[in-house]
């Protein structure tokens, strides 16, 4: 009976895999990275997590520790963020930006194949947006809806050098997809002496989709029993999206001509990052983690849109939005407490700068610096490890750009609510 159920679950986490890699995920954030929802267990721990050890997210987390796995380890799980953002207006009309649910997918495997030799999977979705407002709101000339999902696979090996460090190499495979819309103003053309057009107020949504890859890097210390030391590289990942650009038909026969359905293609460069962490258990039944992990998130210094035929003109063309994203830092603090050999109890802090200025904020993401609090706990029972977290995500307050959304006026609110599980099982 017992190898059965166990086989049941593995069964259950591999389809979970399959899921992911079918539909990737997305979640409203600041920037567009998710790291923290990528376990519960990260979750409950601020995804300090970059040092730990001999836990299935650690394929994900830094691939090196795979090489010092005592057993096979799977994992499969899911996030789901609950997020609430509202432009507060002047005027006292305040739109807000439909509430949905987003859920996000993990996967995670890892296991020793002989001395020294570790390999890990990790299907998860790092990177991720979604805002979407009312399609008559008073933005909705710069966005309407803004939506990329991304879903990683990331084959990792490792080698364990001694019993002090440990090497990690990986390939980050992503695919993606991505969806804009947004409303085009009325506008007048002269088309001869004394004789215009006057185009309605028009609906554009372009789609598109890609795939590509990058690398990471991982190192793990292990200096004495009670401390850990880890590191790891993520490369970027630039996605040429390729799709079609369509317009509503809304409009008169007479203005048909300037919408043209068009190929179009766009650039996302996903930001190289960088994670340094340390944990130690030098406490009895306390383990206290610490992660930094900075993001080099000027590679988004804009957004360009390509067209085969120009919006008005018909002629090949782009569109550039200037973004000058900056790159900045994110600081992780958790501590777990032992309770029993069957429960742990989880407690951290997340502050996560934002690389967006006042000067160049925008309704695609309108977001500012976040403070995520998370409690959470893990549970062992029959050889099964079951792991939840509940995180408030506070946004501060900011002001739209008057730069880049003129006459958009007020104050954005923004702040969610991510509840994760995950269930685990070593053999």
């Amino acid at each position: 009976m017992k190898k059965i159920c166990c086989r049941t679950v593995i069964v259950s986490l591999v389809t979970l895999a399959f899921l992911i890699a079918l539909g990737p995920s997305r979640a409203y954030s600041a920037g567009f990275q998710l790291f923290n929802e990528l376990s519960a267990r990260a979750t409950g721990l601020g995804a300090a997590m970059t040092s730990l050890k001999d836990s299935a997210e650690m394929a994900w987390f830094n691939p090196a520790a795979t090489s010092s796995f005592s057993k096979t380890r799977l994992m499969g799980g899911m996030a789901l963020v609950f997020p609430s953002l509202e432009l507060d207006t002047p005027n006292g009309d305040d739109p807000d930006m439909k509430n949905m649910a987003y859920p996000l997918p993990y996967f995670y495997a890892g296991t020793t194949l002989w001395d020294r030799v570790g390999i890990g999977l990790s299907i998860n979705a790092p990177y991720g947006l979604t805002t979407e407002w009312d399609r008559d709101w008073p933005g909705r000339f710069f966005a309407i809806k803004t939506e990329l999902k991304t879903a990683f696979f990331t084959p990792s090996i490792s080698y364990r050098v001694n019993k002090y460090i440990s090497l990690g190499v990986g390939a980050q495979i992503v695919k993606s997809t991505a969806e804009l819309k947004q409303a085009i103003p009325s506008r007048t053309f002269p088309v001869a002496p004394g004789i215009a057009i006057t185009t309605p107020e028009v609906r554009t949504k372009l789609d598109g989709e890609d795939t590509s890859a990058g690398y990471l890097l991982a190192l793990q210390l292990t200096p004495c029993d009670y401390f850990n030391f880890g590191a790891v590289f993520r490369s970027e990942v630039s996605l040429d999206i390729e799709g079609k650009a369509k317009y509503n038909r809304g409009y008169t026969r007479a203005g048909h001509e300037f919408f043209p359905t068009s190929d179009a293609w766009l650039v996302v460069r996903l930001p190289a990052t960088l994670s340094l962490g340390m944990s130690t258990t030098y406490f009895k039944h306390w383990l206290i983690t610490f992660d930094y992990l900075w993001t080099w998130w000027s590679s988004y210094d804009e957004l360009s849109i390509h067209y085969e035929k120009m919006l008005y003109a018909g002629v090949p063309g782009a569109v550039h939005s200037p973004k000058n994203w900056s790159d900045d830092y994110a600081l992780r603090f958790g501590v777990e407490y032992t309770y029993s050999d069957a429960l742990k109890l989880r407690a951290s802090y997340v502050y996560d700068r934002s690389p967006i200025s006042d000067t160049y904020r925008d309704a695609i993401l309108p977001t500012n610096d976040r403070h995520l609090f998370s409690i959470g706990l893990g549970y062992l029972i029959h050889g099964f490890q079951i792991d939840g977290a509940y995180t408030y995500l506070a946004v501060e307050d900011s002001r739209p750009s008057p730069l880049v959304t003129p006459g958009l006026e007020g104050t954005y609110q923004a702040h969610a609510h991510i509840v994760n599980i995950a269930l685990s099982y070593a053999f």
